[in-house]
């Protein structure tokens, strides 16, 4: 072996953990409220932790997006029992049946946040449909979950069809990897995963950390998630349905990312059948969202996947 074979590559240290939605500020105050609720009892914190657990962010529309939104039309769509908004764009001149990139939001985010997406989708001749997810945006509901991200995609799938490509963000990622790998789509020819996590566990884990949630009080929270949920966080994982996922995925992912360490998209993308890993630096979690590189990029793969050419 070579000198330079032997040379370990230069490790990237990942960013700290943070859960989106939570400042600085809150952060300190979730600590101490946690603190003080522990030493009065371990299971009151844990019902509480998990309560706040599943209660997003409203996130408000940024400026930038506004004219945007306001171009689109708007729907309604039923998805147990809660009335979910979701926005269409149409390119000039197209049929209400023309192929659709459906994009889905993360946690405490909204559709609105794909703004930058839509006029490059649209000048590809695509319909581009954004959901917000349950809970989210101007959708129903105060608490939410992953089961509900997949329920609201899986409704939108077959509302909006036929939909040829899905770009989806953080725990919408989660969603689409798991309702494609579970029943595929025949009609869906790529995926955009942005900045996705491993699994629940890791996003969980976060939390705990962030909060400063002491052993007892996380012991009975995982027990208080899987009565509720029917399983282990951990096992809500893209990861262990990469072999089942048969499409084209890109996987997008910045190297700073302090919600999903990049780990966590080398790890996917190795496993994947069809899968191309795009980085990215300085964009954190979200400011793929808005980076002009990182659109075009996600615009050309889902070209690239439509004109039936294989990476």
């Amino acid at each position: 072996m070579s000198p330079a074979e032997a040379t370990p590559a230069p490790t990237h240290r990942p960013p700290p953990r943070t859960v989106p939605g939570v400042t600085p500020r809150l952060r300190r105050r979730l600590q101490r409220i946690f603190g003080l609720s522990s030493m009065v009892s371990p299971r009151l914190a844990a019902w509480l932790a998990l309560e706040l657990f599943v209660l997003p962010p409203r996130r408000r529309m940024d400026p930038e997006d506004v004219p945007v939104v306001a171009r689109a039309l708007r729907h309604d769509l039923r998805v147990a029992n809660k009335r979910l908004l979701v926005l269409e764009w149409r390119p000039d001149g197209s049929a209400m049946d023309a192929p659709a990139v459906l994009l889905l939001h993360g946690w405490g985010s909204h559709a609105a946040r794909f703004g930058n997406f839509v006029d490059p989708l649209l000048a590809q001749g695509y319909r581009v449909v954004g959901i917000d997810a349950p809970a989210h945006g101007e959708s129903e509901g105060r608490r939410s979950d992953l089961p509900q991200f997949r329920s609201a995609l899986a409704a939108a799938l077959e509302r909006f069809a036929p939909v040829e490509s899905i770009v989806a963000h953080s725990l919408g990622a989660c969603a689409a990897v798991w309702q494609l790998a579970d029943q595929p789509h025949p009609e869906v020819r790529s995926l955009v995963t942005v900045g996705m996590p491993r699994d629940v566990g890791y996003v969980m884990e976060s939390f705990e950390l962030v909060l400063g949630l002491r052993p007892a009080v996380r012991a009975a929270l995982r027990q208080r998630f899987e009565r509720r949920f029917g399983a282990a966080p951990e096992q809500f994982a893209a990861h262990a349905l990469a072999d089942r996922l048969h499409v084209p995925t890109l996987v997008l992912h910045d190297e700073d990312d302090d919600v999903a360490p990049l780990e966590h998209a080398r790890e996917f993308a190795a496993a994947l059948g069809q899968g191309r890993l795009s980085m990215t630096s300085g964009l954190n979690h979200s400011g793929l969202l808005r980076d002009p590189e990182a659109i075009a990029r996600t615009v050309a793969f889902i070209v690239e996947q439509r004109a039936g050419v294989r990476s």
